[in-house]
């Protein structure tokens, strides 16, 4: 939790230039990683120096998108009364570890909001009650935790999985009461090194740390425990009682829209933690009538929660921030007994793997054990298929690729008529590098029926000479070789997931689309695109992201960037020298447009950072969606005087441009 201040058909490989290879490509093996497998005496809590912590995408278990603080029943039928939230995350845990998840990677169990309650001391402890008044025992309530979780965490530790626990940087947590005197609210403000002292006392592993009841700046209160934990665990260390280092998820990114302080919020959490919250919720609250985890649009239920496609969708133009003990954490997979279709599951977790997000499940895991699924076969088919998906080592080794590159959306992202994402209709085209100079590409078929697609190899970003690429496709577990396309026939919700793995000698160059940074969750981004499709005198302005190629754009090693459209030929980004009444609304700007490659330039010149700003090299100034219009349609582009890094970077001067290898700074 974070809050605000029909079975696919495997892909049919029917290119004619596409042939059954002989031994089947075998992927490199998932190095799943739970992100806190170093001695602290060899790492601090912050991602550097001495390497990174979390390496890869940590992966894991957390029961709030399931069940939230809701009390849960015993699946044996015994006394619910009895049941207490401990056991039920015990039962989970002991559900991921029969299943084989832990063995997988999906080691890190996280418990979320209401495990806890604040003494008259200020000392956090086991919560009395699950799901209502957690301070004062309540014998109508089922109970919640030991008074010390210790031997809770012991439990975790003994089958192999990693303690993870969340607090909130504020006075109080999202979902619990004012508390009856003398206990004290149960947020970490003011008591940080109590907290942190208590948690590396435990065992814990991993601190999920949220946003809510925040009296102080976010970034004041995460600081404070970043350093507060580090200084526990050395305590400890320096004691004679060896602990290993804590990872550390921020929310506070997630609690701002694109703007200047999200961009700032995106720079002071790398020094902090090791991943962070970028957006709202995923959530699948059944009970308040949840009825479409995958595409269910932002503010139907709540104003702060949203699908597993919306989640996505919301991530994906911020993966120029992903590396190695850097993530971006998209929430949680729904995949199990949430109520998505297996294709459904199969597209968030293709998705997800080709973010380099944090593969953290929330479902009822008890479900997963054996002896639940011999002894309730009505369920046992979807959650075997479950199981498969997130089993599935190729797709796991795709997230975990060393490069630690996020996916990039090369086509896609269209808009509804209200500039909603469209989240039921077209597809997506996701492009993720990979270390070995392979390339994972996802296509996601949104709409309600099977389509067909042939995917090019040049918009994977290869630059195909005629040799042979090897094809993995990574859900069928099939291998092809191609020379230039691939035929791809994808069911409905579904997605095809593909490791093209290119011959020696070959190049690679970022091609796709780029889009502008939008200032709203609701609201789709929209592509830089070249202004009706002219081929002279043109300009440029965000338009609806449509796949078209006149919304393609090829970043060269030299730093122009061509325009891909058909028909358009030998045409660069381009910068007006002066200022003139614009093409497209008239009014006077230094105007950007397409011009011939070569003719200027000095003009046609560009740097692409992590902040996502397209800089005129040279120059102190930027691509800038005019008047700040970016989820205006037919708004122009000029050159502007770049906003100022870290505090005042503009969301009108924000991009997701396509990349080789992800941007250092």
């Amino acid at each position: 939790m974070t809050k605000r201040i029909l079975h696919r058909a495997a892909p049919l490989l029917l290119s004619a230039v596409l042939a059954t290879a002989g031994p089947a490509l075998v992927a490199p093996p998932a190095a799943a990683n739970d992100g806190v497998s170093q001695p602290a005496a060899n790492y601090s809590s912050v991602a550097s120096p001495g390497g990174p912590i979390a390496a890869a995408p940590p992966m894991g278990f957390n029961n709030w998108a399931r069940s939230e603080c809701r009390p849960q029943a015993p699946l044996d039928g015994s006394p619910q009364l009895d049941y207490s939230f401990q056991q039920y995350m015990q039962d989970n845990a002991k559900g991921l570890y029969d299943a084989g998840l832990i063995g997988a990677g999906y080691r890190t169990v996280t418990v979320d909001d209401c495990w806890m309650y604040r003494n008259s001391s200020g000392y956090l402890h086991g919560a009395l009650n699950w799901g209502a008044r957690t301070e004062v025992r309540d014998a109508t309530k089922q109970p919640g935790f030991d008074h010390e979780l210790t031997a809770y965490g012991a439990y975790l530790h003994s089958l192999g999985a990693k303690f993870g626990i969340y607090e909130t940087s504020g006075t109080h947590t999202c979902s619990t009461y004012t508390p009856i005197a003398p206990a004290l609210a149960n947020g970490s403000e003011y008591h940080e090194q109590a907290d942190a002292n208590s948690f590396v006392a435990w065992g814990v592993d991993a601190l999920k740390y949220d946003n809510c009841g925040a009296e102080e700046p976010l970034q004041t209160l995460d600081t404070r425990m970043s350093n507060a934990v580090n200084t526990a665990v050395t305590n400890a260390n320096n004691a004679g009682t060896p602990r290993p280092n804590v990872m550390f998820n921020i929310s506070a990114p997630a609690a701002y829209n694109n703007g200047a302080t999200k961009s700032a919020a995106m720079n002071w959490v790398r020094g902090l933690g090791q991943l962070w919250r970028v957006a709202p919720d995923i959530w699948n609250d059944r009970d308040n009538g949840v009825t479409d985890p995958w595409s269910q649009p932002l503010g139907v239920q709540s104003s702060y929660n949203f699908g597993a496609y919306q989640s996505f969708d919301a991530t994906v133009d911020l993966s120029r921030y992903q590396g190695p003990g850097n993530w971006n954490d998209a929430d949680m997979l729904l995949i199990g007994d949430n109520g998505m279709t297996t294709a459904e599951e199969r597209s968030q977790m293709s998705l997800f793997s080709a973010l380099a997000a944090p593969l953290v499940i929330s479902t009822d895991a008890r479900k997963f054990s054996p002896s639940y699924l011999d002894s309730h076969p009505a369920e046992a088919g979807h959650l075997r298929a479950s199981l498969d998906i997130l089993g599935n080592s190729e797709v796991i080794a795709v997230d975990q690729d060393p490069l630690g590159a996020g996916g990039q959306r090369v086509s896609g992202g269209a808009a509804n008529a209200d500039g909603t994402p469209a989240a039921t209709s077209g597809l997506d085209v996701v492009v993720k590098p990979l270390a070995d100079g392979s390339r994972a590409v996802v296509v996601l078929n949104k709409g309600a029926t099977t389509a067909n697609y042939t995917l090019d190899l040049k918009t994977a970003g290869f630059n195909p000479t005629g040799a042979g690429y090897t094809v993995r496709d990574l859900w069928a577990h099939t291998t092809g070789t191609s020379t230039g396309t691939v035929a791809l026939t994808i069911g409905a919700h579904d997605s095809a997931m593909l490791r093209i793995t290119p011959p020696s000698g070959s190049t690679t160059t970022p091609r796709g689309e780029i889009t502008a940074s939008r200032n709203n969750w609701s609201k789709a981004s929209l592509c830089l695109d070249n202004y009706q499709s002219r081929t002279s005198n043109t300009a440029v302005d965000v338009y609806p992201c449509s796949g078209g190629s006149n919304q393609q754009w090829q970043r060269n090693d030299d730093g122009s960037i061509l325009l891909l459209q058909a028909g358009a030929s030998n045409l660069c980004l381009t910068a007006q020298s002066t200022v003139t009444a614009g093409v497209i609304n008239g009014q006077q700007g230094q105007w950007v447009g397409v011009a011939p490659c070569g003719s200027a330039p000095g003009w046609q010149t560009w740097t692409y950072n992590r902040d996502g700003n397209l800089k005129l090299a040279g120059t102190t100034k930027c691509l800038d969606v005019f008047n700040g219009a970016t989820t205006t349609s037919g708004t122009p582009i000029s050159l502007y005087s770049c906003g100022a890094a870290p505090a005042a970077i503009q969301a009108n001067q924000t991009w997701a441009a396509p990349f080789r290898t992800p941007p250092t700074a």
